[in-house]
């Protein structure tokens, strides 16, 4: 269990540094030279998404184990799920791995915590 919830924590850490460069560089995610208008909108957009969801997922199975920190997890690991389905239709590799793997850790977390 406490392996899982190490897992846990550093999913939900890499998920918060990943919105964080999404609000701050969104070029860095986009892979474009120059970020547009648009690139900022969406980057802020993921950021103010990403952040509070991460740090939710981050303290809710120490914070609340069972059902209600069970809930926010699999919000987390759903959230993960649209983010790999958007890098499957970009064809972002990274991206589908990434959010795969964040989505398992985040579903197994919260069924070990229930």
């Amino acid at each position: 269990m406490s392996l899982l919830l190490g897992a846990n924590t550093v999913a939900a850490v890499a998920s918060i540094g990943f919105a964080l460069v999404g609000g701050v560089r969104p070029a860095a995610l986009s892979e474009s030279g120059t970020p547009t208008a648009g690139e900022r909108f969406y980057g802020w957009m993921y950021a103010t998404r990403g952040v509070p969801l991460g740090v939710a997922a981050l303290v809710a199975p120490l914070a609340w184990p069972g059902p209600a920190g069970s809930l926010i997890l699999c919000a987390a690991a759903a959230a993960q799920v649209g983010d790999a389905v958007i890098g499957v239709v970009t064809r972002k590799w990274t991206m589908i791995a990434g959010a795969a793997l964040l989505t398992a850790v985040h579903a197994a977390t919260a069924v070990a915590t229930m």
